[in-house]
Formats: C-alpha cells, structure tokens, sequence
C-alpha cells in the first residue's frame, strides 16, 4: 500500500465530469448497444432512490465505469457520477500509469481513496464531500478486478462511506464482460447485462464499525451476487 502524505486539496468539481460525461453518453451507449447488445435491468430502483447515492458495483473489466455511465439515463440525477479510483501510481507500468489516475481521470469524475492511512475519513474525504454536496458515488467494494471464484474480500469504505453520508447504496451487477479488455471488446462482442438491485438503507449498516466494516462491505456484495 501507498502512504498519502499530502496535504490537503481543492474540493471536487462537478463541471467537468458533467460536460464530459454527458458529451460521452451517446456514443458510449452507441456503444455498448451495438458491439454489446446492452441491456439494463432494474433502472427503477436507481429511480426511486433518495439522494445523494452510492452505486456498489461487482468489478470484472476495465470497461465498467463507463458501461455503468453509459447504463444511467441521460438525464437522471445520478449523473455525473464520481468513481472512487486508486491513487496515481498504483496502476502499473507503462501508458496506464500515465494517463490512469492524474487530472484526465479527476476531469471525468474519479477520485483516489488514499491507502495506508488507516483512517476511513481522510482517505475517502473526497468522496465524502461530493455525497454531503448532493453528488453520486460509484465504487467497486473488491478494490480492483475480481473475477467470479476469486477468494477475496471486499473492502470497508463503501460501509463507511454509507454511513458518514447516511447515502443509500444501490447494488449493481454486470456480467458479460468478464475479464475483457478494451482491444478485445470489438472483436469479442459480447452481450452485456447490467442490472440494478434495490437500494440499501444506510440504517441496515449501522451496526458495524471500523473492525468489522469488511462484514458489512461483504453483506452489500452479496446483494450484488443476487442480481446475477
């Protein structure tokens, strides 16, 4: 893990991620339609939700933060949605570490949780001040791509974050990417399904705590695994 010891930042800008996501929605859906035959399933629950949410994702491809733009009607309220990213640096070697991670991907909405800190708070501080603004989280409880049969434990943010905002969290499931990459994906063409479960209420989550957040981060992934 990766100690932060930066100081503090600019609080996150929606105008960007706004312009830029919505300017991409088309031709993502375009997209994901035409080389994916997407479909989505659900999208009431998304709907009925109050406020500020925190969409909880399984994590199969580097394609699903904009399948899951892309799957959010154009003009829900939802959107744009802020990612919860790693920092930069932690991507790898080579054109990733250059481009994942820096402004481009602030520009679009992601925002690093800072590791080894061991502080919930300062480590999702930006996360936290977009749900207490009135914006919409997405985040991948697993930390990064997890195949299904994978013997790995979620990670307690997505508890905590529910909990400090009193934000629901809305469990989204998508299969058909599995293990795909960018290049792939045209020649694959694979048939996407992303389907929304229904919202958890903060107050389910109340009972854990910081020693037992993964607890509660593993009762919102199984939410997930039943959407399957």
């Amino acid at each position: 893990m990766v100690l932060c010891t930066t100081g503090p930042e600019p609080k996150p800008k929606s105008f960007f991620p706004s312009l830029l996501q919505r300017i991409a929605w088309l031709p993502l859906r375009i997209l994901f339609s035409w080389f994916g035959s997407l479909q989505v399933k659900g999208i009431e629950n998304l709907q009925i939700s109050k406020g500020p949410i925190i969409i909880a994702s399984n994590h199969v491809s580097e394609l699903d933060p904009l399948l899951i733009v892309a799957s959010i009607p154009f003009f829900s309220r939802h959107l744009p949605l802020f990612y919860v990213s790693r920092v930069k640096g932690q991507y790898g070697k080579g054109l990733r570490n250059l481009v994942y991670g820096g402004l481009l991907f602030k520009m679009l909405g992601a925002y690093p949780a800072y590791t080894g800190l061991h502080n919930y708070e300062e480590a999702l501080r930006h996360h936290i001040q977009i749900l207490e603004s009135g914006g919409s989280v997405g985040i991948f409880p697993m930390g990064g791509i997890v195949l299904k049969g994978t013997d790995q434990k979620p990670k307690g943010g997505v508890v905590y974050l529910s909990q400090s905002t009193r934000a629901q969290i809305v469990p989204v499931s998508i299969k058909g990417l599995e293990g795909i990459t960018i290049k792939q994906f045209f020649r694959v063409r694979p048939k996407i399904l992303v389907t929304y479960g229904k919202p958890i209420e903060s107050s389910l989550l109340s009972s854990y705590t910081t020693t037992n957040y993964v607890a509660g981060a593993e009762l919102v992934m199984g939410e997930v695994s039943k959407l399957f």
